[in-house]
Order: structure tokens, then C-alpha cells, then sequence
């Protein structure tokens, strides 16, 4: 089950990592979310430059994948 999960997680993070651009890093903010984490998510990732959040995307979608590959053998 656990590997299942860190299995979407990783191609989610993957693919979100994969379309994040300059003008999607632009739009990508929330605005007044009613959730907390997602406002602190996005707020974070706002200040951070376009790139840097792109690497983060795919290390996190990365790491997913390989611990969803250890978790099921």
C-alpha cells in the first residue's frame, strides 16, 4: 500500500516538476487559499526562483520513485 502511494506521489511530483515554467511559476500561486499548508506551500515556493523549484519538484518525485521501488521489494 505504502509503495503504491509513493508511487502516484513520485510520478505526480515527476510531471508537476516536468510542466513547471517560468509563467506557470508566476500563476502557480494560490491566492487566499482556505487551507493553511497549501498557503504555505505556495508561499514558500513563491520567493524561490523558477529553477530552483523545478529541481525540487523532480529531486521529491525522484525519491518517491525509489523509495516506492525499496518499499516493494
Amino acid at each position: 500500500m505504502e509503495s503504491i502511494l509513493l508511487l502516484i506521489f513520485g510520478i505526480g511530483f515527476i510531471t508537476f516538476g516536468v510542466r513547471h515554467n517560468k509563467n506557470i511559476h508566476k500563476e502557480e500561486g494560490f491566492g487566499s487559499s482556505d487551507s493553511i499548508i497549501l498557503g504555505f506551500i505556495a508561499n514558500w515556493t513563491d520567493k524561490l526562483p523558477y529553477w530552483f523549484t523545478k529541481v525540487i519538484y523532480l529531486l521529491i518525485g525522484v525519491g518517491c520513485l525509489i523509495g516506492s521501488y525499496l518499499n516493494y521489494f
